[in-house]
């Protein structure tokens, strides 16, 4: 039978003595204890960092997962992955570590999350140049002015999805956003199927470096820069 971990979206009354740790050495010290327990088949000792933990790691999930519907099983697979004891041990017997027990959990399960939403995630595929993906405040995308012709474009369709999916691990709403851009839906429509305002969508399109299209194009520029490629290498600008 699968052994699982009992997780709850409930808040804790107090806050738990290993959210506060005096020094590293006493997360080590408490990751070696779970780590035996573990080892020797005591599955329960796993309890005290779910009390601990459990509902931070809750909200960090929450916040990062395109679907919210998903939150529970990515919690409750982190737990379970917990129970086989190498995460923990690695930690507890890690020559070089530098981090809390907090913030190295957090980073495992900052990769989950990255994995359940690239699981999730089913783009279309993105015909559309990001040089024109340009608007003036009053101006709403539509299929008409967001076509690039890039049918026969490989490098620069794969280069628009990479940045896409770089995008959703670090801001999944924005990819939402964006993904509806270059499918060519217009403010109101966008507003209507995220159920959000239609100036506040638009906003998302208008701000020269916090909205999500400018979050977009900087993900771009940076795959680019990582490949050594310019504008010119893609579409021959």
């Amino acid at each position: 039978m699968k052994e699982s971990v009992r997780v709850s979206e409930r808040p804790l009354a107090l806050v738990h003595s290993l959210m506060c740790p005096k020094n590293i050495d006493n997360d080590i010290a408490t990751a070696k204890k779970i780590c035996e327990g573990l080892l020797s088949g005591d599955k329960e000792c796993l309890g005290e960092l779910v009390t601990a933990y459990n509902e931070l790691f809750i909200n960090f999930a929450r916040r990062r997962l395109l679907k919210s519907d998903i939150l529970e099983d990515v919690i409750q697979s982190f737990w379970e992955e917990m129970l086989n004891g190498r995460t923990i041990c690695a930690y507890a017997h890690g020559s070089k570590n530098t981090a809390t027990l907090q913030t190295y959990f957090i980073g495992v399960l900052h990769r989950r999350v990255i994995d359940a939403n690239r699981k999730t995630s089913r783009y279309e595929e993105i015909h559309r140049s990001a040089e024109n993906l340009q608007e003036t405040p009053d101006q709403a995308p539509t299929p008409h002015n967001v076509l690039g012709g890039l049918t026969s474009n490989n490098l620069a369709r794969r280069l628009l999805h990479q940045a896409l999916l770089k995008l959703s691990e670090e801001f999944p709403q924005d990819a939402i956003l964006v993904r509806m851009y270059l499918e060519g839906l217009d403010h109101r429509q966008m507003a209507t199927r995220i159920g959000k305002r239609v100036d506040a969508v638009k906003k998302q399109f208008t701000r020269k470096t916090t909205g999500s299209l400018a979050k977009f194009k900087r993900a771009l520029t940076h795959l680019m820069q990582s490949q050594g490629l310019t504008y010119e290498d893609i579409w021959g600008k």
